[in-house]
């Protein structure tokens, strides 16, 4: 992995959507992009509150050497994608410093 951002984004829908958009090495594997993306998003997964009703979901763009996890909320309001976006930090923070990775 090289470059991560957190970022709070857009559905096709237009309601907020917290992701990790991740940059890896030119000429990075698919199948280790792919692979790389579902740790992120299993590690998402883990960190979320019970109480909370959203999933983690994953793209792998493999042309551009990239990826992402978002939220896919389940009331996509404000305050939930907040709370997301705060897990979101929370998780990339820890995996990106080796604590989880």
């Amino acid at each position: 992995m090289q470059n991560y951002r957190v970022t709070m984004g857009r559905s096709q829908y237009g309601h907020p959507e917290p992701r990790i958009e991740v940059l890896f090495a030119r000429g990075t594997n698919f199948r280790k992009l792919h692979a790389a993306l579902h740790l992120l998003a299993a590690a998402v997964e883990l960190a979320t509150p019970d109480a909370e009703g959203w999933i983690a979901q994953m793209v792998a763009a493999s042309a551009d050497d990239a990826g992402w996890v978002y939220l896919e909320l389940l009331n996509a309001t404000d305050d939930e994608a907040q709370r997301g976006l705060s897990v979101l930090q929370s998780v990339s923070r820890a995996y990106y410093t080796g604590v989880l990775g």
